[in-house]
């Protein structure tokens, strides 16, 4: 069986990429924080092809749709994926830019 996986709020991705759980307790990840703006950020393209929401198609056809997903490479080989968290980074270096402060 898996481990149990929190669920979080991609706004808190930064600060979940720099704990880690063992034997149900969190403590922080050693050496320097991990700033997720500062890794590689990598793209991949997979495809959904689950049954249909609109019609049922003719037999024999299966109609598949891409999902775009993102992810950031960081220092030391960590991997996380992004794609919820890219919308909401890129909204608030938006603000910045314009000086807005509300979301």
């Amino acid at each position: 069986m898996a481990p149990l996986v929190p669920c979080f709020n991609a706004e808190t991705l930064p600060d979940h990429v720099n704990t880690i759980r063992r034997n149900f307790q969190d403590k922080r990840r050693k050496g320097p924080d991990v700033n997720l703006k500062e890794c590689q950020l990598l793209e991949m393209l997979q495809y959904s092809c689950n049954p249909p929401q609109e019609e049922i198609p003719k037999p024999g056809v299966i109609v598949c749709k891409p999902v775009v997903r993102l992810f950031r490479r960081c220092a030391g080989g960590l991997t996380v994926e992004t794609t919820s968290w890219e919308p909401l980074r890129q909204a608030d270096e938006a603000r910045k830019q314009t000086g807005t402060t509300t979301p």
